[in-house]
């Protein structure tokens, strides 16, 4: 939940009628006053430094007074009702203030922002950036409300916060009214998301407060005027840019079983296993060779992608008829049942994606591939959710345990081998093809 910021309003119009139009919306009712012609009652004047928003309940009033009440007051408190039920929600609304963002974000050079608190669609911005500005926002009722032309802004819509962890951003966008409190828990959410925080600080909040005493916690901390408050540029500390490929076959496996299926999973994805509980790096890869791809290479292209991946395979049989030939029909249909069994219990989203990997013609390679930590902890996480308990049932429910047959015993593996491409097919991902 975000900060409990109560508008202070200074009304022009009836009071009874103004509030049974909030419908239950908090507001600091510090003032009324009225419009007598053309001419601003004097005694008003006192009242609207003390005020958030100059509200106006008639918007002919509003629209005739205008170019007077701004020789008495900031443009930026005027609003009618209509606007301010409309823009005025969780923080301060000002037109300024959407425009000096997209100046700052033009300085700071940014062309990738996640949109954490629906800046843009709340403020209506649909404007498009000479800069190619590529903006994710974050709202589960936002294609509820809103029009094509304010949703197709962004290029993706996360339906919370969450679902943005994987992705990568030059800034994180902070607009809504936190608590300090808030906004640690935001911040170590969005850890691994952007290196800069935009954030919105009201004037005269405990955020205001506590960002002037805890600037040590950042790199940097710079602030720029804004309409009741300012924008505030958060530079987080850069992290330790630790690099490492393993090979699978250099990996201890021998001594590191998982749960004693080596032997049915492969060597492949027990060193995975191992990798995965035991190898911590900011940058991690995992392939089955020598790769030629340099260290400086990779960090580059991971500025703007989320995994290096080799190019996809193409053929003719799709992967469900590739294992029938290896294992024949009947040891096919029993493990890919057991498959979707187990992902339909613990990974359910992702059902229809290895049904549409199975009976496809392509497959991105599960054995070469580099990527952030948090990336490869995500997958990691979602394949050994379920990949040891099919592996036991299928043990349990058939004589493997006994056969010779490679092709059979490790069937397993052989469907697991799709498994990267299906958790791709469900994340919305930036890969670049260059191993």
């Amino acid at each position: 939940m975000t900060g409990k910021y109560i508008p202070r309003v200074l009304l022009c119009g009836d009071a009874e009628i103004f509030l049974r139009a909030l419908d239950g919306r908090q507001i600091e009712l510090v003032g009324q006053f009225d419009c007598d012609d053309d001419k601003i009652l004097a005694a008003a004047k006192d009242l609207f430094a003390d005020a958030d928003y100059v509200v106006f309940d008639d918007g002919a009033k509003f629209a005739t007074n205008f170019d007077a009440l701004t020789k008495l007051v900031d443009e930026n408190k005027l609003l009618t009702r209509d606007s301010f039920l409309k823009f005025a929600g969780d923080n301060f609304f000002a037109l300024n203030n959407v425009r000096s963002l997209l100046v700052l974000i033009d300085v700071l050079k940014v062309s990738r922002l996640l949109d954490a608190d629906n800046f843009f669609a709340r403020n209506e911005v649909f404007a498009t950036f000479a800069n190619g500005l590529e903006v994710d926002g974050v709202d589960g009722n936002f294609s509820a409300r809103r029009f094509p032309l304010v949703e197709n802004f962004y290029r993706k819509i996360f339906a919370t916060l969450d679902e943005s962890r994987l992705q990568t951003y030059d800034a994180l966008l902070l607009t809504a009214d936190r608590t300090p409190e808030e906004l640690f828990d935001t911040l170590i959410a969005t850890d691994n998301v952007a290196e800069k925080i935009l954030l919105f600080v009201r004037q005269s909040s405990a955020l205001e407060d506590w960002l002037a005493e805890s600037s040590v916690a950042f790199a940097s901390v710079e602030q720029f005027p804004a309409a009741n408050g300012s924008w505030a540029v958060l530079t987080k500390f850069p992290k330790p840019d630790d690099f490492r490929v393993y090979v699978a076959d250099a990996v201890p496996v021998a001594t590191h079983d998982t749960a004693g299926l080596r032997r049915y999973i492969g060597d492949e994805l027990t060193a995975l296993h191992y990798l995965w509980t035991n190898a911590r790096h900011s940058t991690i890869g995992f392939v089955d060779g020598k790769i030629s791809l340099s260290r400086e290479r990779a960090i580059e292209l991971l500025r703007g992608c989320d995994m290096i991946v080799s190019e996809g395979e193409f053929s003719a049989l799709t992967p469900h008829e590739q294992t029938l030939t290896l294992c024949g029909q009947y040891l096919n249909e029993h493990v890919e049942k057991i498959f979707r069994k187990h992902i339909k219990a613990t990974q359910p989203d992702y059902l229809s994606a290895f049904h549409f990997v199975s009976n496809g013609h392509c497959l991105i390679p599960s054995r070469r591939f580099v990527t952030r930590q948090n990336i490869f902890d995500a997958y990691c996480a979602w394949l050994f959710s379920f990949v040891g308990d099919v592996a036991r049932e299928v043990l349990d429910t058939t004589n493997l345990a006994a056969s010779e047959d490679p092709n059979k015993y490790r069937v397993v593996a052989t469907v697991a081998e799709r498994l990267l491409t299906v958790w791709l097919a469900k994340n919305d991902l930036r890969l670049v093809p260059a191993l």
